[in-house]
């Protein structure tokens, strides 16, 4: 599934270089619709589009939350962000690095690890309290970087 995210953070330090230089928004998201318009007349769908005014809980409501919930089915999930240097990909991801943001600019990953752990330790204690064998769970996780032709794992 594709992402594609404008997105940017209110203090994004490129966006008055930017200004500076006269660069502006050159697409327009069309309304309702998973479709980015890129000049007059090129389209581009995909599963998702959010606006530069998108909130982080938006997003995650709609593209990772269910994906997280299948995960206790038994379905693997992948999250994956593309887009262009500078296009909000790494904001809307949220690392997890910067542990001065608030709850509300957190962004996937955090949102992601938290709903996961919550709902194990929430599976665990319905069972306790049913009195049956607690499940188990086990997790495994990659967060890994494209750059040009550089694969970098960001675990290690």
């Amino acid at each position: 599934k594709s992402l594609h995210s404008q997105q940017l953070p209110h203090n994004f330090q490129t966006m008055a270089k930017e200004k500076i230089e006269g660069c502006h928004v050159c697409t327009l998201v069309t309304p309702g619709e998973p479709q980015v318009l890129l000049g007059k007349d090129k389209a581009f769908t995909y599963d998702f589009v959010f606006d530069i005014d998108s909130e982080q809980h938006h997003i995650y409501q709609a593209c990772v939350y269910k994906l997280i919930e299948g995960c206790f089915e038994g379905y693997n999930a992948t999250v994956f962000a593309y887009g262009q240097t500078g296009s909000g990909k790494t904001y809307t991801m949220g690392t997890g690095f910067d542990v001065s943001l608030t709850q509300q600019e957190q962004g996937i990953i955090p949102r992601a690890v938290h709903q996961l752990f919550e709902g194990i330790q929430n599976r665990k204690v319905r069972a306790q309290e049913a009195g049956t064998q607690p499940p188990e769970f086990k997790v495994s996780a990659q967060f890994l970087e494209v750059g040009d032709t550089l694969l970098f794992d960001l675990f290690k």
